[in-house]
């Protein structure tokens, strides 16, 4: 499928709201083809000690290779071949490969993402940026949509202790940025190419660093985001306001060379919430969630949580596409409670949708909404 035909399967939020009804598939799937990762990185949901996205066990049938809490578990490449195709045969426009663990640890990882461009659907990657090779930078990469390579520090030493990995791999992920940065130049091609750096107590004074070191790296942004913890906001407590200023700085110190995101402030707001003050969740419609156990799951925040697990979403028993049209799953996601959520980091889109949909708690029908 052409570019341009992709696009034009999208629809605005509006037309569900005129056919009252959500969709058909979702938008995007978040697919976990690894939950194996080389690093371990202490702030990880899915490591984190008494973290909701760890209640249910990680363990796979092999210890880590890597010599950490991460178990030796993926989608068999002949199960992942298919179910990429049934993602595509149920109508879902977007594939984002993200962890979970890291998704090029899996063995076939370049079929895998071959295949989902293959077939004409959106692509993104949420990587670590170490395990790269030239086929993923020269010609898989510069066809996804987006790339975020996580670093979450500001130097060498402090980027092997926080992500408990070798020095040496500092200088590798950034040659990796720069080198894609290059390739997705040199074909001119649309990719937006992102860092991330997740703000803990123990690296947000590098954050002005950080933005200094990515400024000359060729990528298009920064994005700053808070950890999410079991204590909630209390990690930030007495940091909040010096947080905000130095992503100020960093702003202004990159000036035109990229794009500074701060998604501190929101995941801030998020976290102090706790559970969400509306009931409704339309997110988990939108977006699904498959992790590398092959069961389906509402959303990343409920991954491998039993709170999480859709009804009937085994998908090493059944398609993806049968599962999705099951009225299992579509009751399932209806009877959900969001206010009984720990937490939610989609707050701000489910209000939103909400609204159009005509969701709210205080009336059922959607006001200040004009059709074309």
């Amino acid at each position: 499928m052409s570019q341009s035909g992709i696009y034009s399967e999208l629809k605005p939020v509006w037309w569900y709201a005129r056919e009252q009804k959500l969709p058909d598939a979702p938008k995007q799937i978040q697919l976990i083809l690894s939950d194996l990762c080389n690093q371990d990185c202490h702030f990880c949901a899915y490591r984190m000690s008494g973290y909701s996205s760890n209640e249910l066990s990680l363990g796979g049938s092999e210890p880590s290779p890597y010599g950490h809490n991460n178990p030796k578990r993926w989608i068999p490449t002949e199960r992942a071949l298919p179910l990429v195709q049934e993602i595509h045969d149920a109508g879902v426009l977007s594939i984002q490969f993200t962890g979970g663990g890291e998704p090029t640890v899996h063995p076939e990882h370049e079929a895998i993402f071959a295949k989902t461009l293959h077939l004409g659907r959106r692509a993104s990657l949420v990587s670590n940026g170490v395990r790269w090779g030239e086929n993923l930078i020269c010609n898989l990469l510069p066809r996804f949509d987006w790339v975020r390579v996580s670093i979450d520090a500001g130097n060498c030493e402090s980027y092997a202790k926080l992500r408990r990995t070798s020095v040496s791999n500092w200088n590798r992920v950034w040659a990796n940025v720069r080198w894609l940065a290059d390739s997705i130049k040199e074909q001119k091609t649309p990719t937006s190419l992102g860092l991330g750096f997740v703000v803990t107590p123990e690296s947000y004074k590098e954050i002005v660093q950080f933005a200094e070191v990515a400024s000359k790296s060729g990528a298009d942004n920064i994005r700053y985001s808070a950890m999410f913890s079991p204590d909630d906001e209390k990690p930030f407590v007495g940091i909040y306001d010096e947080v905000l200023v130095l992503i100020e700085k960093a702003r202004r110190i990159v000036g035109d060379a990229l794009i500074v995101h701060d998604n501190f402030g929101s995941r801030f707001d998020d976290l102090k919430q706790k559970s969400p003050n509306y009931k409704f969740c339309s997110y988990q419609f939108y977006t699904g969630y498959i992790g590398g156990d092959l069961k389906s799951y509402r959303c990343c925040v409920l991954a491998y949580n039993r709170r999480g697990l859709i009804e009937g979403g085994d998908l090493s028993k059944q398609s993806f596409k049968d599962f999705w049209q099951s009225k299992e799953r579509e009751d399932d996601l209806n009877a959900l409670d969001a206010r009984g959520c720990p937490r939610c980091q989609f707050n701000e889109k489910n209000r939103s949708m909400n609204y159009v949909i005509g969701n709210t708690q205080s009336d059922t029908k959607s006001r200040h909404i004009e059709w074309p």
